[in-house]
């Protein structure tokens, strides 16, 4: 493949200008304009009938703009014979089914049709089939294989093509884990190679992981477009999708989790005692319910600790393997005061954090629904928690989190 700083080499290998198309009435695409340069590697998400698939018949020329252009190799898309563009750019649907049962080899060698008469630099069948790791396939029946294992010959047969493009429409979309990533394994190594790829996906987590650049659809607009980790924003997926993502970082990995759109806003304020990933989850499915939250006191860096921060939420922190100071006790009540109701999860209760009881016991006095989680003794490590907790007559004791969030759904 050719480098991009080649004086022929042009600039962009796809540009769509303005590009619109629709079926009918029903517009599929609205005013698109972008370019994927040589060697890019750029991933193409967005929710169903965003005009994902679209895009990719219109770039590989199934399908003309009927507004704007289509641009390959600085070229009109229309202005290519078929099978000049079929030696150029090789698709790879979301599905792929014979009628004939042909051997594997004999499906890899179709990809060669577009090369007949020309010389070849690749690879042959053998060692495409060898190169993607399917080579034991070779004398199979196509129709017999999995789904993971079809679309690995497919993506050979693509290769025979020896394209400078490669299009991918869901190829990981019925495949289990293993396939998902033993394909997009080699779809980066493809690209480390020299192959410019564009891929429609729907998993965002995939995305983020292997991908450089992203195109955001959204209703047959073009949303959003650059570096993954800048497109692929909570604020933006919301906007799209129509969902809460929660952006994680983890062990040099980023990656995202979603909850539902929030109801509507409720009044009550729910302040959680919480700690060690004990809160984590109730504080989600509180954030997702409508409530206002907040949280204290949590060691930085917690499971809870985190979760909260990327909530968004109130926090009374502390310093990792700290007990609870005087300063981050008053955060804490400061917090407290503010709140309706005080949740305290089934946090384990020692030395560092038992001061938190101290906290549930002053939000009793002051009047404050309190609620906790059965087995505070059992949790107990200091021998302290049941004489704090002593005389305080008005503390609902609830058997677990599923519990209390069905109670608290039934308050007024």
């Amino acid at each position: 493949m050719s480098n991009s700083n080649a004086p022929d080499s042009p600039a962009a290998v796809i540009e769509v200008r303005n590009g619109s198309f629709s079926y009918g009435e029903t517009p599929a695409l609205r005013n698109v304009s972008f370019q994927v340069a040589r060697g890019d590697f750029v991933g193409i998400v967005g929710p169903n009938g965003s005009g994902k698939s679209t895009l990719l018949k219109i770039v590989d020329g199934i399908l003309t703009p009927q507004e704007g252009e289509s641009l390959l190799l600085e070229k009109p898309v229309r202005s290519y014979g078929r099978k000049y563009l079929a030696r150029e750019v090789a698709l790879v649907p979301q599905s792929f089914t014979l009628d004939f049962d042909f051997a594997v080899h004999e499906v890899v060698d179709m990809g060669r049709y577009a090369r007949k008469g020309l010389e070849t630099h690749g690879l042959s069948t053998d060692e495409l089939l060898e190169k993607l790791e399917i080579d034991a396939l070779k004398d199979r029946r196509f129709p017999e294989l999995s789904g993971g294992e079809k679309q690995m010959v497919v993506l050979a047969q693509a290769l025979a093509q020896e394209p400078s493009l490669l299009l991918l429409d869901e190829p990981a979309a019925h495949l289990d884990v293993s396939y998902q990533l033993r394909l997009f394994d080699w779809l980066k190594k493809l690209n480390n190679e020299g192959l410019t790829i564009v891929c429609v996906l729907h998993d965002l987590n995939l995305a983020l992981l292997y991908f450089e650049s992203m195109l955001v659809f959204s209703e047959g607009k073009l949303f959003a477009s650059g570096p993954t980790e800048e497109v692929l924003t909570p604020e933006t997926i919301e906007a799209v999708y129509g969902v809460h993502a929660y952006l994680h970082r983890h062990a040099g990995r980023t990656f995202l989790t979603f909850s539902p759109r929030s109801r509507p806003t409720r009044k009550e304020k729910v302040h959680l005692l919480c700690g060690g990933g004990t809160g984590a989850h109730l504080m989600r499915e509180l954030v997702d319910l409508g409530y206002s939250v907040s949280v204290g006191v949590v060691n930085a860096m917690d499971t809870d600790e985190v979760t909260a921060r990327e909530l968004g939420l109130p926090i009374a922190a502390e310093a990792p393997f700290t007990p609870i100071t005087d300063e981050a006790y008053r955060e804490n009540m400061s917090l407290v005061e503010k709140a309706d109701l005080v949740l305290l999860t089934d946090v384990p209760l020692g030395a560092g954090n038992i001061r938190n009881l101290d906290s549930l016991r002053e939000a009793a006095v002051m009047g404050k629904d309190v609620w906790v989680l059965d087995g505070v003794a059992e949790r107990d490590f200091t021998g302290l928690a049941t004489g704090i907790l002593e005389g305080l007559v008005d503390v609902r004791y609830l058997r677990d989190t599923q519990t209390m969030l069905v109670d608290l759904g039934e308050r007024v």
